[in-house]
């Protein structure tokens, strides 16, 4: 699997949620499939949302990742990239961070912390579990038969960059 993303325990029902986690103005584009969300041809500047009444999954290019340290709720950021033999997982609770670990080409990186993720732990797995606990609901078994609404960015000269991009 080829995907990255971040799964908020946050109830978000309007773009305006959206915009206010991401601290820009976003366009919604229509809805999407799993396939076009982990697409490795996406267009970096979209996030596509899948939410419902306990939280939400936003997935976004798999080279592209976001400073969560600051969100309030809390969150957890993920890349698992198959391709590339590369995995990333961190937590944020209340802008705390709880847990960070990365590895490439089966050679641990970074780790700090230890709440949700050890080291030995198939970092999709952990993933799966965390969707379901944030989502309270079995979304890890289904998660490529899910639809998702795309936003893009706004790309506005005197607005600062998305919060959650770095």
């Amino acid at each position: 699997m080829n995907i990255a993303g971040c799964i908020v325990k946050k109830v978000i029902t309007t773009s305006q949620d959206l915009e206010a986690l991401f601290g820009t103005r976003l366009q919604y584009l229509g809805e999407v499939d799993f396939d076009q969300a982990a697409d490795l041809e996406r267009d970096e500047d979209t996030i596509d949302v899948y939410t419902n009444s306990a939280g939400c999954l936003i997935v976004y290019h798999v080279g592209q990742s976001f400073d969560i340290s600051e969100v309030d709720e809390e969150i957890v950021q993920f890349v698992l990239f198959d391709l590339a033999n590369s995995y990333f997982f961190e937590h944020y609770q209340q802008g705390t961070l709880q847990c960070r670990y990365m590895t490439t080409d089966d050679e641990v990186l970074e780790d700090e912390g230890n709440d949700m993720l050890q080291e030995g732990d198939e970092i999709e797995e952990v993933v799966g579990q965390v969707l379901d606990e944030f989502l309270q609901a079995p979304i890890a078994a289904q998660w490529t038969e899910l639809t998702f609404k795309r936003y893009a960015f706004i790309d506005e000269a005197e607005q600062e960059k998305p919060r959650l991009p770095h």
